[in-house]
C-alpha cells in the first residue's frame, strides 16, 4: 500500500487534531456568547472562526516543522504564529475604525485579539488552558458591562 494512503485514516494524531480543534472552537464560542447576549455585530460565528482559524494555522505549522525535520531541513512554526498574530491585529484594526470621529471597537477588536491567542493555545495541546483562558477572559467581559456607557455622548465632546 503507497505510503499516503496511511495519512486517510483517523489515527491517534489526527483525533488529537481534532480534539484540539473542537477546544479552539469551544474557547471562541465560550468568548463569543458575550457578543451574542448583547446583540453586537461581531458575535459567536466570528470568534469561533477565529479561534479555530488559529489552531489551523498553528497546527498545520508544527506539523510542517516536524514534516520538514524528518527530512533534514529546518521549519520554525513560530514565525508562523508571528503572522498570525499580525493577522489578528490587521483584523482588529478593521473592528476599530469607524466613522463619526469616534474610536470605538476597542474592546471587540482585543477579544478577537485574545480569541486567536485562545486558538493558538489549543492548536499547540493547551487545551484546557485555552478553555480556562476563555472563562477568565468571558468573565472580565460580563462584568465590565457595568462601566459599558463610558465615553457615551453624556459626556462634554473633547474634540
Amino acid at each position: 500500500m503507497p505510503e499516503w494512503l496511511d495519512n486517510i485514516g483517523f489515527d491517534f494524531e489526527q483525533g488529537d487534531w481534532f480534539i484540539r480543534l473542537v477546544l479552539a472552537l469551544s474557547a471562541g464560542a465560550i468568548l463569543g456568547i458575550d457578543r451574542e447576549v448583547r446583540k453586537r455585530r461581531v458575535g459567536i460565528r466570528t470568534y469561533m472562526m477565529v479561534s479555530l482559524g488559529a489552531a489551523i494555522f498553528t497546527i498545520v505549522s508544527v506539523e510542517m516543522s516536524q514534516d520538514l525535520t524528518e527530512l533534514g531541513l529546518s521549519g520554525d512554526p513560530t514565525r508562523v504564529i508571528q503572522g498570525i498574530i499580525g493577522g489578528l491585529g490587521f483584523l482588529g484594526a478593521g473592528a476599530i475604525i469607524q466613522g463619526n470621529r469616534r474610536v470605538g471597537g476597542m474592546v471587540t477588536a482585543a477579544s478577537l485579539w485574545v480569541a486567536g491567542a485562545l486558538g493558538m493555545a489549543a492548536g499547540m495541546g493547551y487545551g484546557l488552558f485555552s478553555i480556562a483562558c476563555a472563562i477568565l477572559a468571558a468573565a472580565l467581559l460580563a462584568v465590565s458591562c457595568v462601566m459599558e456607557n463610558r465615553g457615551s455622548d453624556d459626556r462634554p465632546d473633547l474634540h
